[in-house]
């Protein structure tokens, strides 16, 4: 409380207010000029710091994300002990696609499942399942979906903070399938992620499931990102060739006769019937010009690019089962002089492009391979099989030798040549030639076809694609 004396001393005092601030004015209108001059600059830079801060202050800050619900279900239920069973039984999943096109994922963005039990249910299994291609859904929601989807994530709800699974959308994501293969899948082609719930209690369980998207905030430090997930299109794609057929070697104990005019004719077909941009022929080339050669492609292609390697002559293999093709310069008893499987390899690890098929008409060529591919094992769309990067090989035997007349390179081009389709992929290229190549061998050779040793596979494809016929202007 205010004392009365204090009231009193400020009463007293009000009288001599007027005098004393027309005294002030006085003094200050000598210097107004001045004050005004300072108020001014004062007042400048006053605001504009203002103006900045409110700036600062919109900003998101590093890492900050803006969360968007797509899907959310409430007291949402699953029979008990409903294990997805492979190969027989009933499959009591509950799933939930998300479309990417339509819930507009980015490279860079989060994808967020909280499940929240309800009760005492716990102990649910959250799945997560990429799919880029033949995502076709099952209507029957007991049955899960049919599709050729990738599983890359698994957790137990119990063992995520507040029950939520993160799934980062990464340019490529890495898994190993149930054979143990380590694979690779490009997401420039994923088309749909599927949220498996499986229930492993011996009681129905309930629970409320929210999907969202945690899209990553751009900074002016940071690269801008995608309106969207960019695929490769199969309109925009350039295809080239290096073909190299070596018979005329140094080394005089070497000789062959056709690998010249062998690359001669792959070279004609391809430039006749199908769309190459460039075809670069390699005959009797040495072990630097391949080298060379393929180290200058591994900088100046790109992702729109898909290259064929085609090599005919003599090759070597070692008890381990390591290949190596025989150059131009090539001499018989040095092994380093021969261009091995391994310094290849290392050579098209550097190639950024879409597709890339390395065809061995030579001794020994599965020696490249990883593995015989089941062919046919799932069906694909051109474009399904075009949007996943792929690193293939096809060799016209297995681990024995061939004779220099190539019963294989005959079949090669001849389905190449009455081929009708606007693509014809490597791998029906293959199954529409193996078998008569077997049979019209006389040692029964065995071509082989799969993922080149040494890469990162891919679940795409190579394609021929074939040239369009020009219309007769009568049409």
């Amino acid at each position: 409380m205010v004392s009365t004396s204090f009231v009193f001393t400020l009463a007293s005092f009000i009288p001599h207010l007027h005098l004393i601030l027309k005294t002030l004015c006085i003094r200050m209108s000598d210097c107004v000029p001045y004050l005004r001059k300072k108020v001014f600059n004062r007042m400048k830079l006053i605001v504009g710091l203002l103006l900045m801060g409110c700036w600062l202050v919109s900003l998101p800050t590093h890492g900050q994300s803006v969360v968007e619900p797509i899907v959310q279900f409430r007291n949402d239920s699953i029979p008990a002990m409903a294990f997805s069973v492979t190969g027989s039984g009933r499959h009591f999943n509950r799933f939930y696609p998300v479309d990417v096109d339509n819930s507009k994922l980015h490279i860079g963005d989060t994808l967020q499942v909280k499940v929240t039990p309800i009760q005492s249910n716990r102990n649910l299994i959250i799945s997560i399942r990429n799919c880029y291609g033949n995502c076709t859904i099952d209507e029957k929601a007991t049955s899960g979906s049919k599709t050729t989807a990738y599983s890359v994530l698994s957790a137990n709800i119990d063992t995520l903070k507040d029950f939520t699974l993160n799934v980062p959308i990464t340019p490529t994501v890495a898994f190993t399938d149930n054979t143990g293969r380590k694979l690779s899948l490009d997401n420039a082609g994923l088309k749909f992620i599927f949220v498996y719930i499986s229930n492993p209690n011996m009681a129905p369980a309930q629970y409320d499931l929210k999907i969202s998207i945690a899209r990553k905030a751009e900074r002016n430090n940071e690269y801008p990102l995608p309106a969207k997930i960019k695929r490769p299109t199969m309109t925009t794609a350039r295809y080239h060739a290096v073909l190299i057929g070596i018979n005329d070697y140094n080394d005089a104990r070497i000789k062959l006769n056709r690998p010249r005019s062998d690359i001669a004719r792959l070279d004609s077909v391809l430039r006749q019937q199908y769309d190459f941009a460039s075809i670069i022929r390699l005959p009797n080339a040495t072990k630097q010009m391949v080298k060379d050669t393929l180290t200058a492609l591994s900088y100046r292609l790109l992702s729109d690019d898909n290259l064929l390697i085609f090599f005919a002559g003599h090759s070597v293999s070692t008890d381990e089962n390591n290949g190596f093709w025989a150059l131009k310069d090539t001499r018989q008893e040095d092994l380093d002089s021969y261009l091995s499987n391994a310094a290849l390899v290392s050579i098209l690890n550097e190639m950024r492009t879409q597709h890339l098929l390395l065809v061995v008409d030579a001794c020994y060529g599965s020696t490249i391979v990883t593995y015989q591919m089941m062919t046919n094992a799932k069906l694909q769309t051109w474009e399904e099989k075009y949007t996943q990067k792929s690193r293939k090989a096809m060799s016209c035997s297995s681990l024995e030798e061939v004779p220099d007349n190539s019963v294989f390179l005959d079949y090669f081009i001849k389905r190449l040549a009455t081929n009708s389709e606007e693509y014809l992929s490597s791998e029906e290229l293959f199954d529409s030639m193996k078998n008569e190549v077997h049979n019209k061998t006389q040692i029964r050779q065995k071509p082989t076809y799969g993922h080149i040793k040494g890469l990162t596979p891919g679940a795409g494809d190579f394609l021929f694609k074939r040239k369009r016929r020009l219309t007769s202007q009568s049409e």
